[in-house]
């Protein structure tokens, strides 16, 4: 079978002919006006990192019915479970939520609790399944989502940078050969530009008499360890399709799925080689910013600067930002090192090597900081490693997952091993047959392996009697920082949600709330069990705080203006009154305060880009207590994604290491590497540790 030409649509509405004819390559709002069909049934093929979380929070969020298909029956068993195979924080509630009757407040663990799961309503039906019958899954669908595995080639031409599309070819001939109606077929696979060509062929070519198939990429944009985040309030959605009239409609018809909870102008439309290409530029991108500050990382080490507050510094531009600038062991995960190897080979198929030098340059500069951070720890440990115990905390490419392709701890454990020492590995989220084959597939003898590493069960059995603590994963429960530190930056302060806590209601923020009446509740601002913060209100209110332009501690008091004032308003919508004109006054330790258990304050806190007083805090504030879970009065009626990605899910206050009961148990001298720069190192040289961080010089040994 043919695909039918441009010329059959001739006929078509005359509006879906000029919206194609205009490629619609930064369109939004006009795609989902056009004539349409309403998807009932979607077909999720592939039940991994991607089409587990996508499938879920499409069922939840709309009308429509999603089936999760995957030909090993393992994995779908585990999505039926208790025990998903996969760990995102919020994603066990809304699976629970979509695929059962019962609240998923009664079916879970408190010790599996998340802030999410008060966030979470129960629907009527039952609208996630999952299953095996690919067959059946395909012929009831109106629409298909592809979400099989693209790894990188390990065998002939391309062996090591291109990328292996056979999982893609098999759903897609299946498809094919199952399909008795028309259907949208949906890439969402990370691929290499112009696979959508290929997909439409093969369709094409094995599809039964009077069968159309409609080919859209629709790649996802996720951040693991957030994804239920993203998906739930995603930055935008691209929907690539062929500028033909069939195509807009096959791209109005998704777009009228995600509509149903992502606003319009979010989801952007455009031709499918340029959807294709978006999600490889994007992952370049992000990957190529890790390896820049990585890169001068090493220069902190060898000058006494400090990564972190050049990183800071930088990311005060508003051009640059400061996201995926912090400094670390390497990026990790199934998608930055593959995506980049697909742009490389691109290049060189394009015939354009100095663009895949560039590229394979990111790459290079990521091997090496695994590499020198490697070297670090060797010469710090004397240049020998043999007979002597490292315990690895972290083995999870990043925190709040459990993938660990590509993590950087399989490269130093392999290391560690290769040196001849004990590598004692902890995690709390990796299972221990998922670190076993990590290392064995990276190389490392099964045998060697078997004598020199162990996984142990806590963090305190892996640092017995250990020479070395090397932090691998940010975990909170390694972190030894103030659990009520927070952090908010200029890009964290767009309100959300405004929220009066001691009511426990809550309203949406509009064009006409300028801060007043309501406490605004800056964007998720992350709080590590009970913490007090300071937000704009108009009931007065009094604060204890550290005047860093002297050091003294002065208490400050704010009063609600009476009902005759009438109060300036600053560029932040603060109000400040006329006898106290404002000034700006330095922000301490990266605009982050540390509260104190009786409620004090010890540093000055000021919202940054926003006038304090002369008496250097906002005039008009209102003391809140937070926690990690708010009253379901309040959680109820407050957005999922304002806590759920940002809390932990094991309680309101996640268990921290005893550092102190570690070094009583280490072999001394001690040494801890701080792989992630979320120790805070005074505090453990006051333990006897010697610290050594990526992108800091380490602790000074006096003589």
């Amino acid at each position: 079978m043919e695909l039918p030409p441009d010329a059959a649509f001739a006929s078509a509405d005359s509006r879906v002919r000029s919206t194609a004819a205009a490629g619609r390559s930064i369109g939004s709002m006009g795609i989902v006006e056009i004539p349409h069909k309403t998807v009932q049934r979607i077909t999720c093929m592939g039940s991994g990192f991607v089409g587990g979380p996508t499938s879920a929070v499409i069922a939840y969020k709309s009308d429509v019915e999603v089936t999760v298909v995957d030909i090993n029956a393992d994995r779908i068993a585990a999505w039926k479970s208790e025990s998903l195979p996969i760990y995102e924080p919020g994603l066990k509630e809304i699976v629970q939520a979509v695929s059962a009757r019962v609240h998923p407040s009664q079916q879970h663990d408190s010790h599996e609790s998340n802030a999410a799961s008060d966030n979470v309503a129960p629907v009527p039906h039952v609208k996630l399944l999952f299953s095996t019958d690919v067959d059946q899954a395909i012929a009831d669908a109106d629409l298909i989502f592809v979400c099989v595995n693209t790894p990188t080639k390990a065998h002939g031409i391309g062996k090591g940078s291109a990328a292996d599309l056979d999982f893609v070819e098999a759903a897609t001939r299946t498809i094919a050969r199952v399909a008795t109606q028309d259907k949208i077929v949906v890439e969402k696979s990370t691929v290499p530009c112009r696979t959508a060509q290929s997909i439409r062929e093969i369709l094409a070519a094995n599809a039964h008499p009077g069968v159309r198939f409609d080919v859209l990429s629709n790649p996802e944009f996720l951040a693991e360890g957030t994804a239920i985040r993203d998906l739930l309030n995603p930055d935008r959605i691209i929907i690539g399709s062929m500028p033909t009239p069939a195509g807009c409609r096959a791209a109005a018809t998704l777009a009228g799925v995600y509509e149903q909870w992502v606003p319009r102008e979010r989801i952007i439309t455009m031709n499918l080689w340029s959807s294709e290409l978006s999600k490889l530029a994007a992952n370049a991108m992000l990957a190529q910013r890790i390896s820049s500050v990585n890169a001068l990382s090493a220069i902190c080490e060898a000058t006494g600067a400090d990564v972190d507050e050049v990183s800071y510094a930088c990311g005060l531009d508003s051009r640059i930002g400061p996201q995926m600038l912090k400094a670390g062991p390497g990026f990790g995960g199934s998608c930055f090192q593959k995506d980049i190897f697909n742009i490389v080979y691109l290049s060189e198929s394009l015939h354009l090597y100095e663009i895949a030098d560039y590229w394979r340059a990111v790459i290079n500069m990521n091997e090496h900081q695994k590499q020198r951070f490697t070297k670090r720890i060797i010469a710090c440990l004397y240049n020998n490693l043999a007979g002597k115990k490292l315990a690895v905390l972290g083995f999870a490419f990043k925190k709040n997952t459990s993938d660990t392709r590509e993590s950087p701890a399989i490269t130093l454990v392999s290391n560690f091993v290769g040196e001849r020492a004990q590598v004692a590995i902890y995690d709390p989220r990796v299972r221990e047959d998922q670190i076993w084959r990590e290392l064995i597939n990276n190389g490392s003898d099964a045998e060697m392996l078997k004598r020199k590493v162990s996984v142990c069960a806590t963090a305190y059995e892996a640092c017995v009697a250990a020479d070395a603590v090397v932090v691998m994963t940010e975990w909170d429960e390694f972190s030894n920082k103030s659990t009520s530190a927070v952090t908010v930056r200029k890009e964290e302060r767009k309100p959300l949600a405004t929220l009066n806590v001691n009511t426990c209601t809550s309203k949406s923020t509009s064009s006409q709330d300028t801060g007043h009446g309501a406490s605004r509740l800056l964007s998720s601002p992350k709080l590590d069990g009970a913490a007090s913060f300071w937000v704009p209100s108009r009931k007065g209110a009094g604060v204890v705080i550290k005047d860093p332009s002297n050091g003294q501690i002065k208490t400050f008091t704010s009063q609600r203006p009476s009902s005759g004032s009438s109060p300036s308003q600053s560029p932040g919508g603060v109000s400040a009154s006329p006898a106290s004109p404002p000034r700006r006054l330095p922000i301490l330790q990266s605009g982050s305060v540390n509260v104190a258990p009786d409620g004090s304050l010890d540093s000055l806190y000021q919202f940054p880009g926003e006038y304090l007083t002369s008496e250097g805090f906002p005039t008009d504030c209102e003391k809140v207590q937070a926690t990690s879970k708010l009253p379901p009065a309040a959680t109820s009626s407050i957005d999922a994604r304002l806590h759920a990605a940002e809390m932990p899910d094991k309680g309101a206050t996640p268990t921290r290491l005893d550092w102190a009961r570690i070094a009583s148990g280490m072999r001394k001298p001690m040494f801890v590497f701080d792989g992630r720069n979320i120790l805070d190192h005074s505090k453990l040289e006051a333990l006897g540790f010697r610290v050594e961080a990526i992108g800091k010089r380490g602790t000074v040994v006096s003589e």
